[in-house]
């Protein structure tokens, strides 16, 4: 029978206990994909790089809570994503934490219909891969 005094068994107990208590509240890092074009569409493309550009500057503009994340990735596959949470250090957030972003890219209309309407959330490591792949 275990000792639940001996202080081997207390140390096992505590960590274990953290292990799950931090793993249970953890949630995957994501980017989310904005929108997507091929890479001959160079016209979306660099309007994907402007709103990048204005959006990265709401910050500078006093929008405190607007974070600079915005970013166009050049993908393998010949397809390019307009994401956010995949920029420098940033390689992907918790969507839980940016709930707003999406509803404020949700409101953005051209022509009367969503501008963005495919935004998904992807694993960071999915995007990862889709950077390299050979």
């Amino acid at each position: 029978m275990f000792n639940i005094r001996h202080p081997g068994f207390i140390l096992i107990a505590l960590a274990f206990s953290l292990l799950s208590i931090s793993s249970a509240y953890a949630s995957p890092y994501e980017v989310l994909v904005v929108d997507i074009a091929k890479r001959e569409e160079i016209k979306k493309i660099e309007e994907y790089k402007q709103y990048a550009r204005q959006f990265n500057a709401l910050h500078r503009k006093g929008y405190l809570a607007a974070k600079s994340y915005f970013n166009v990735l050049d993908m393998v596959n010949g397809q390019v994503y307009f994401v956010f949470g995949f920029r420098g250090v940033v390689q992907g957030i918790h969507r839980e934490n940016y709930h707003r972003t999406v509803k404020n890219l949700g409101r953005l209309e051209s022509g009367g219909a969503p501008k963005y309407p495919n935004m998904h959330w992807v694993p960071v490591e999915e995007i990862r891969k889709r950077l390299a792949e050979p």
